[in-house]
């Protein structure tokens, strides 16, 4: 029987680096997450004859993830962009070279019930920047850091992302827990 829930707000997000399929680096908070919006492309394709439609097909081929949270966080461009961070007594500089390749990373969002008993997370474990990645300074507002990643698919267990509904609150993890806890 499919739990029955409301999800209601974004109460954490986390993002890794990819090692390889299924292997990721250390689990980063984002600190302050705001938004985590998921739109599944798909292929779809109509095949007509007789002047009706008589088959359709339709697959699921990557996920694009808008991303906004509350911190100008160098240790996370780090990660999702793959430049280079320099970190002293004095300051903390990430560079942003021309010849950098950006890295493959994994994302994860916990999103807990409107009666605050049941989790969902979503997750996606390949993922690379598509859009850009907007920084807004200006009078009386706050920086929000906001991007645009695209998942896609990473092996037969992995896929393009996962939505997992937990029976109780439970710990956001890259990659996902199999239990429920650990909060």
């Amino acid at each position: 029987m499919p739990i029955q829930s409301f999800s209601r707000g974004l109460r954490q997000m986390k993002i890794a680096s990819y090692v390889s399929p299924g292997s990721y680096g250390t689990a980063y908070t984002i600190l302050g997450a705001r938004s985590m919006s998921v739109q599944i492309q798909m292929e779809s394709e109509e095949l007509r004859g007789d002047d009706v439609v008589i088959d359709r097909h339709s697959k699921a081929v990557s996920a694009t993830f808008t991303l906004a949270y509350a911190s100008v966080d160098l240790s996370a461009l780090d990660i999702l962009l793959g430049g280079t961070l320099v970190s002293n007594a004095s300051y903390e500089d990430f560079l942003i070279g021309q010849d950098d390749n950006t890295p493959y990373f994994a994302v994860a969002g916990r999103v807990v019930s409107s009666g605050g008993t049941t989790d969902l997370h979503l997750f996606a474990g390949h993922c690379k920047i598509s859009g850009a990645v907007s920084y807004q300074a200006q009078l009386d507002t706050y920086i929000i850091p906001s991007l645009e990643v695209q998942a896609v698919y990473d092996n037969a267990a992995a896929g393009i992302m996962r939505f997992r509904q937990y029976t109780a609150l439970t710990a956001l993890e890259i990659p996902l827990r199999t239990t429920t806890g650990g909060l």
